[in-house]
């Protein structure tokens, strides 16, 4: 008598598995056109710093480093004071009034980990979506085309000075994060476990290495291009229709969560690794 198949049976459709890996090499391919699109942006930038002396192109600049770095100065505060909270009040609730080791795992997640990514997760929450709206909207309404006709690059007049002013914003607010981060963690150490704050920071300093932060202004630089350049590629990518504005902000904010988190795992590899 045969026995029953004890291997479970498919329950998706053939047609349906073939729609599957239609639909992911499609979303392969669009990623693939955003990294090429977004390197040739990024390359076309960095060779095209030297607009920024141009006074209407500085304007730009230093309006998008003031939205983008200034105005999330106080939101960037609160998250680092609640994660700097949070790491010390876990790691004495798990591991005791052990302050050594609370600054080491305050060095572990706030400064090698947690700190960059959440900087730039707030800077894509606050301004990736904004400048992809921003650029399709004006693609849309043709000031894009006036620009040109005017004899005014609309690659030096729009995307070089966003990409320079998030970038460094970008970067001045992960060492926005890790001081505010460190200096309230190390805080509610001293609180928790009976001890001078003052002995608390010198461990600190003791502990942390110069190369540490080496790598965290890396990482800020890094995540900062990454973001920047995304976000202006999919806004100039918005086809001539006022429906394309929320798809194109709904993609930057996507893709540069994406390709935030594939650089820092790629980081983390090669860390271990060498």
């Amino acid at each position: 008598m045969q026995q029953p198949s004890t291997e479970p049976e498919s329950i998706i459709p053939p047609h349906l598995s073939w729609r599957r890996k239609i639909l992911l090499r499609l979303q392969m391919r669009a990623v693939r056109r955003t990294v090429g699109g977004a390197l040739a942006l990024l390359w076309y930038a960095l060779n095209n710093l030297r607009v920024l002396r141009v006074a209407p192109v500085n304007a730009v600049f230093q309006r998008q480093l003031f939205f983008t770095g200034v105005e999330a100065l106080s939101i960037v505060a609160v998250f680092a004071l609640l994660v700097g909270a949070l790491v010390i009040t876990q790691t004495t609730a798990l591991a005791g009034p052990d302050s050594t080791l609370a600054v080491k795992i305050l060095i572990w997640t706030v400064v090698r980990e947690v700190g960059p990514l959440f900087a730039a997760i707030i800077i894509i929450a606050r301004s990736s979506a904004a400048i992809a709206s921003e650029l399709a909207l004006m693609k849309i309404r043709g000031e894009l085309l006036s620009l040109e006709r005017m004899g005014i690059s609309p690659q030096d007049y729009l995307l070089v000075p966003r990409i320079a002013g998030v970038t460094l914003a970008v970067l001045a607010l992960t060492i926005y994060f890790q001081l505010i981060a460190v200096g309230g963690g190390l805080a509610v150490s001293a609180v928790f476990q009976n001890v001078s704050y003052l002995d608390q920071i010198e461990r600190f300093l003791q502990t942390v290495r110069l190369s540490e932060y080496a790598e965290v202004a890396f990482k800020g630089s890094l995540f900062g291009l990454a973001i920047s350049s995304i976000s202006c590629y999919n806004g100039m990518q918005a086809k001539p229709s006022v429906t394309e504005v929320p798809k194109v902000a709904i993609r930057a904010v996507l893709q540069s969560l994406l390709f935030v988190f594939t650089l820092d795992a790629l980081i983390a590899y090669f860390n271990m690794a060498f």
